[in-house]
């Protein structure tokens, strides 16, 4: 190594003296979770599980009847599309059906309607 080299190289920092990133900016809390239902054979309820837990805390689900394998998947709405895109990379190696919470209100319909 030459002089200039030796001048623009710098070893490695340990990881306390490095210079930190700035977090990326916080989302606002939802006031709801998104929700959709899930229906498959039940002996598949273990493979399913097993692929949702590889796309990292992406969406958990519930099993709502065991003897039909209707599952309840809860997911921040925040990540809806790339829940229902994992959903849709799953169906091609495991056989299932997504279909629509049927409950849809607004948050602001459900606080009225407990009042």
């Amino acid at each position: 190594m030459n002089a200039s080299e030796s001048k623009n190289f710098s070893p490695a920092q340990p990881p306390a003296l490095r210079k930190r990133r700035k977090p990326a900016p916080a989302f606002a809390a939802p006031q709801h979770s998104g929700r959709l239902l899930v229906r498959l054979a039940p002996q598949d309820t273990a493979m399913f599980r097993f692929l949702l837990e590889a796309y990292d805390h992406t969406a958990y689900f519930t099993v709502l009847e065991p003897k039909t394998a209707l599952l309840k998947i809860v997911f921040s709405p925040h990540l809806e599309k790339e829940t229902r895109t994992a959903l849709a990379e799953m169906a091609q190696s495991l056989p299932f059906c997504i279909e629509e919470w049927p409950v849809a209100c607004r948050p602001q319909e459900c606080k009225k309607a407990l009042r």
